[in-house]
Order: C-alpha cells, then sequence, then structure tokens
C-alpha cells in the first residue's frame, strides 16, 4: 500500500523531470530567419557566424523542420542588429524533410553535416556553392528524387554513406579536388551509369559503389593506389574497367559478381584479395589464379586467397596442356579435375605444391580428381562438401591432410592414401556417408579427433602399425575391423596404439570384442545401443590389465538410450559431460571412490529421480545436475559440503537435501544453502539406532 501511495506522486515528477528535459534537448535553434519566404532555424557558432539548424527533435534522428518546396540557403542572416554569415549546414538540419524539392547552398557555406538531407524523398535538384569542403556521413542518405549531383572543385572529401541509396541518380561529377570516397558512398545507387573519378582521389572506401547496378564503365585514375573492399560489388551492368599503374592493392571480393565484365586491364603490380573477381564474365581479361596457396606470386601479381580456380591472362588458358581441367565453382563447372604439376607464364614456370585451404569447397558437382606427385599437402576444407566426388587418389608426395578435407564428400567411395602422409586432419573424411573401405598407411603417425566419424558404409579399415588416434576418430562407422576402445581415460596405449579420447565405448580388433566379461555391457550410442550398463573396472588387452580409473569428457554423450549405470570403485572422476542428455537415465551408483563430478556432468538427465553423493566428493562442477527436472531427493554422504560450481541443480521446488548427521551447520555456512534455503536435512536415524542399541 505505501508504494502505491507514493507511486502516483513521483510518476508526476518523473514526467515532469522527462519534459523538462526533453524540452532542453528539443530546443536546436538560437534563432529563426525568413529568407525569400522559407523559414530556417540557427545555431550561432561564433561571433559573426551561425550554422543551419532544425526547429526542434524529439530524439537524435528526428526533427520539426518540416520545410518545403524550393529552398534558397542565405549567404547571411542578421538576428538582434547583428549578421552572421552561414557557414555550415548542421548535422541533421533537413532530416526527413520529405516535401523539400531543391536546395541551393551559398558560396560562404565550408561543410555540409551528417545526415543533412537524409530521407527527402522529393529533393530532386541540390546546388553546392564552390567554398563547401566536406561532405559529412549520409549527407544525402535514400535521397531517392535526386536525378544528378555535381560535387564543387573545393571538396576534398565524400563522407560514408554520403550518397547511399540515391536510387534515381544517373550522373555524378566529382571535382578535382576530392581525395577520398568514404565507405558505401554511392552504394545501391542503382540507377547511376557512369562515373568519373578524378586524378585527385588516392583512396575508394569499401562498398563505395556496391549494388551500382546500372554502372556500364568506370574511370579510375592513376592517383588511386588502393581499391577497398566489395567496392564495385554487384555492378551487374559493368562492362569493362580500367584499373592503373598507381593501384597495388585490389580488396576483397572487389568486383565479385559483376557478372557482365569482360574487359579488365591490370596494373603492372598489385596485391589482389580474395574474390577480387569471383563471378565476374565467363572469360574476363583479367588475371585469376588457382587457389593452392593462401599467397601465390605470378609475375608481378600477389595472389591471396582470390577464389579463382582458373589461371586467365587476356582471355588465354595458362595451364601447359588440356588435361588440366580446372573447375571454378561459382561457374557452375563440373566433371573430371587432373591438376597440373606446373604452371607456365610469361617463361616462367611456377611448381604446383599444395591444395590450398577451401580451394574446392562446395563444389557440388566435382566427380574426380587426381592429384599430381608435386603436391605435399591438401589443405583445410579444400574439397569440403564435394557430394558428387567419387574417387581422388593422393599421391606418395602429400605428407598432411587438412581439417575437414573431404568432410561430406558423401559420394566417395574409396580412398587411397599415400605412403608419406603422416597426418590425417580433424574431421578428415566425417559423414563420408559412402565411404566402404581404405587403407591408413603405416607413415601415419596421427589420425585426428572425428576424422572418419559417421562413415556408416566404412566396413574395412587399415590401420597403419603405430598410430595416436584422436577422440571419435571412427565413431558411427560401420561395425567394422576397426580398432575402438572405452573412453576410460583422456589416454590409453592399447599395443602400439594410443588412444587420445576417442569416444569410442567398446573396443573391437578385427570384429573381436576385448572386455573381460560377459558383464561388460558396453555403449556405442551411435549405434543405438540401450539398457543398462555396468563399467567394468578392469579391461584386459594381449595379457595386460588396464584399470578403469574415470568416465572421460563426454563419454556417454546424448546415449538417450541408457536407463541406468553402475561405476566401479576404481574410478575417481566423472568428466565433462559425461552422461549430458542421457534423458532416459533414471539409476546412477557412484561409488566412494569419486572425488569429483565434472561440469555438465548429468546435464538434462531428466529421467533421473534420486542422487547419492557419496563421502569422497569433494566438488561438484557447474551445471552437473542442472535440467534435471525429475530430481525429487538428493542425499549427500559427504561430511564435509563438496564445493559446488555455477547452477549446479535445477530449481528445487519440492525436495529436500539430506546430509550426514551432524553436518547441518557446515551445509546451511556453504553455498549449498544458495540452491536449498530451508530445506537441508539431517539424517540422524542410524546415530539414533545406536543409541537405542546401547539401551
Amino acid at each position: 500500500m505505501k508504494i502505491q501511495n507514493f507511486g502516483k506522486p513521483l510518476s508526476r515528477l518523473i514526467i515532469m523531470v522527462a519534459i523538462c528535459m526533453l524540452s532542453l534537448h528539443a530546443m536546436a535553434y538560437d534563432f529563426s530567419y525568413t529568407h525569400q519566404g522559407k523559414t530556417l532555424y540557427y545555431n550561432i557558432t561564433s561571433d559573426n557566424t551561425v550554422e543551419v539548424t532544425y526547429y526542434s527533435s524529439d530524439n537524435y534522428f528526428q526533427n520539426n523542420n518540416y520545410v518545403s518546396g524550393d529552398v534558397v540557403i542565405p549567404s547571411s542572416v542578421t538576428n538582434n542588429g547583428t549578421t552572421y554569415s552561414v557557414t555550415s549546414i548542421g548535422d541533421r538540419a533537413f532530416y526527413e524533410c520529405s516535401s523539400l524539392t531543391s536546395v541551393t547552398i551559398p558560396n560562404s557555406v565550408t561543410s555540409i553535416g551528417n545526415y543533412a538531407f537524409r530521407s527527402c524523398s522529393s529533393l530532386t535538384s541540390v546546388t553546392i556553392g564552390n567554398s563547401v569542403i566536406s561532405i559529412g556521413e549520409g549527407a544525402f542518405f535514400e535521397c531517392s528524387g535526386l536525378t544528378s549531383i555535381t560535387i564543387p572543385n573545393s571538396v576534398t572529401s565524400i563522407g560514408n554513406y554520403a550518397f547511399y541509396e540515391c536510387s534515381s541518380l544517373t550522373s555524378v561529377t566529382i571535382g578535382n579536388s576530392v581525395a577520398s570516397i568514404g565507405n558505401d558512398a554511392f552504394s545501391y545507387c542503382s540507377g547511376l551509369i557512369s562515373v568519373t573519378i578524378p586524378n585527385s582521389v588516392t583512396s575508394i572506401g569499401d562498398y563505395a559503389f556496391a549494388y551500382c547496378s546500372g554502372l556500364t564503365s568506370v574511370t579510375i585514375p592513376n592517383s588511386v593506389t588502393s581499391i577497398g573492399d566489395y567496392v564495385f560489388a554487384y555492378c551487374s551492368g559493368l562492362t569493362s574497367v580500367t584499373i592503373p599503374n598507381s593501384v597495388t592493392s585490389i580488396g576483397v571480393w572487389a568486383f565479385y559478381e559483376c557478372s557482365s565484365l569482360t574487359f579488365v586491364t591490370l596494373p603492372n603490380n598489385a596485391t589482389i584479395h580474395s574474390g577480387a573477381f569471383i563471378g565476374a564474365g565467363e572469360k574476363p581479361t583479367i588475371d585469376s589464379v588457382i587457389y593452392y596457396n593462401d599467397t601465390l606470386i605470378v609475375g608481378n601479381y600477389t595472389f591471396i586467397g582470390t577464389g579463382f580456380l582458373t589461371f586467365y591472362l587476356n582471355g588465354n588458358s595458362y595451364f601447359p596442356n588440356n588435361n588440366a581441367v580446372v573447375f571454378d565453382c561459382y561457374e557452375s563447372k563440373s566433371g573430371n579435375l587432373i591438376i597440373p604439376s606446373t604452371i607456365s607464364y610469361n617463361g616462367t614456370t611456377y611448381s604446383v605444391t599444395s591444395i590450398g585451404d577451401r580451394a574446392f569447397y562446395e563444389c557440388n558437382e566435382l566427380t574426380s580428381v587426381t592429384i599430381p606427385n608435386s603436391v605435399t599437402s591438401i589443405g583445410d576444407r579444400a574439397f569440403y562438401e564435394c557430394s558428387e566426388l567419387t574417387s581422388v587418389t593422393i599421391p606418395n608426395s602429400v605428407t598432411s591432410i587438412g581439417e575437414e578435407a573431404f568432410y561430406e564428400c558423401s559420394g566417395l567411395t574409396s580412398v587411397t592414401i599415400g605412403n608419406s602422409v603422416t597426418s590425417i586432419g580433424e574431421g578428415a573424411f566425417a559423414y563420408c556417408s559412402g565411404l566402404i573401405s581404405v587403407t591408413i598407411p603405416n607413415s601415419v603417425t596421427s589420425i585426428g579427433e572425428a576424422a572418419f566419424i559417421r562413415c556408416s558404409s566404412l566396413t574395412s579399415v587399415t590401420l597403419p602399425n603405430n598410430a595416436t588416434i584422436h577422440s571419435g576418430a571412427f565413431i558411427g562407422a560401420g561395425e567394422t575391423t576397426i580398432d575402438s576402445v572405452i573412453y576410460c581415460s583422456d589416454t590409453l596405449i592399447v599395443g602400439n596404439y594410443t588412444f587420445i579420447g576417442t569416444g569410442f565405448l567398446t573396443f573391437y580388433l578385427n570384429g573381436n570384442s576385448y572386455f573381460p566379461n560377459n558383464n561388460a555391457v558396453v555403449f556405442d550410442c551411435y549405434e543405438s545401443k540401450s539398457g543398462n550398463l555396468i563399467i567394468p573396472s578392469t579391461i584386459s588387452y594381449n595379457g595386460t590389465t588396464y584399470s578403469v580409473t574415470s568416465i572421460g569428457d563426454r563419454a556417454f554423450y546424448e546415449c538417450s538410450g541408457l536407463t541406468s549405470v553402475t561405476i566401479p570403485n576404481s574410478v575417481t572422476s566423472i568428466g565433462e559431460g559425461a552422461f549430458y542428455e542421457c534423458s532416459e537415465l533414471t539409476s546412477v551408483t557412484i561409488p566412494n571412490s569419486v572425488t569429483s563430478i565434472g561440469d555438465y556432468a548429468f546435464y538434462e538427465c531428466s529421467g533421473l529421480t534420486s542422487v547419492t553423493i557419496p563421502n569422497s566428493v569433494t566438488l561438484i562442477g557447474e551445471g552437473a545436475f542442472l535440467s534435471c527436472i525429475g530430481l525429487t531427493s538428493i542425499v549427500s554422504k559427504a561430511t564435509v559440503p563438496p564445493a559446488l560450481g555455477n547452477e549446479v541443480f535445477p530449481n528445487p521446488k519440492s525436495y529436500n537435501v539430506i546430509v550426514p548427521c551432524g553436518s547441518l551447520e557446515h551445509y546451511m555456512a556453504s553455498s549449498w544453502n544458495n540452491y536449498f534455503p530451508n530445506r537441508i536435512e539431517e539424517d540422524c536415524s542410524s546415530a539414533l539406532q545406536e543409541v537405542e542399541s546401547t539401551r
């Protein structure tokens, strides 16, 4: 009731203060002045200068200066007997004056502010005085009725977004003092047909003419040293461009999807960045290069991940023979690929030594590839999702296969790996669901995490004599003659193999199980097995007995069919996410040997109704039992409260925590009380029984 009594006067006070503050902000001008029947508003900027401003504003991007029609801004104005020179158009001065049709800016003005004429949609004509030096950011943003603009010689810079989405703009004359054209300056000027950039310009910003789909030609002067990222991207009408020798850098995707571009004159020396001409005309007279390396120097050009898969100069292919069928996935080419061992250009022969990262990324019509003996490495994601690729021969020269190199090449049925390969990267052949067999040579010493994960048709694998096999290397492969191991610890050495958190929950060699007894019911969740799990305390293999000392991270991750689990006394720790989302798990026995329960160990085990924490546990990690919404009972046998991470338990609504007799005070003084205030109870029944028995 007290809150209600004070609420109304307080709310009135807040509103009054807000109105006062708003009105202070809203009054954006010092005085008004009427010229040729139009009243404008001015701020005094010095003893004898003013800027044009707006009448009032409710927020930063609005004003109430709804001037309309044709406006001539005076070069001077008078107020209280003082004459001021009008030297600038202030920020947002005519913002959203949608009825403004033309404006004349006098020679006294030196700057046009940020968003000064933004969204003046009826503005068709602007005369800019010859003293203006700078045109601010977004000055004519979305002036969709503006058809032409002449930028005087006095202007030195055109700000970011200055003419953004002036969709009716067909011609632009840029004065010969402009040094820089800002980012997105003419972006989405879809009606712009031609533009001449003067010799004074040294830099063209990112996206400066992006989506100028009507632009058919552009002349870039020899003063320009760099062309930014996406500058002419999506200029689908652009047919030719001459880039002068002064340019040393062409940005990422600078001419991306300029689909009509058939003639390009490149400078003598330039660094050409990723995808600079991707999606240009079918065979433009531009240099492009097969994507073998992150950086390749050809003649005077440095190509940095250009994304081009063909090498052209003046329309001619520079591969050594007709068998060098080379792919540009952006042009929807398809078929068989024979990669050449050399590229010849200007009398110099370049050796092809690697397949670069993402070289044939998503070339989904590529059916076969032959890699020459000159290649020593296959980069990350080099053939990622080449779903129609049915065969690949990896020569003996290759020493490494990168991460996800052949990821989801679902049409691949067999692969021959050369005997010089020493490492197969993480996920290298992941989800190659059509892969039936693979021979991994003895040269391989490391098979990366998930290297052959979900290769569901894989029925024959020949492993090398010695190898380190990382987490989940063959999870979800066919039930085959592959080695896999229960995820007992981070590292387990079996024979000549070092298994590093492989994620396998069964141990096979040549189709035979190597668990010591039938009670060791072990799960491979990817094979949809389910039921009760009794984890063995030891594993025997080749006369050696291995102790199971821990449940590794994510060991039974998402084993949704698992209903109960018994953990042996040999185990001392339960890893992070060990039983994550085992939604059907209703019972778990944690032995008195376990000292720590990892983060999210039983996260979202929604079928779990009760948990008993043994006395040995000293730490329960973050989210260990979070979202276990079926919990109705927690019993802790630990006399010293285990340390708790953040959000260990779900929000307790109808269950208590039972703790050992004599430890209630300790639990109430610990972080346990934060989770279960007034819900912690002592179990002194055994103590009472002992007292009764002595009577």
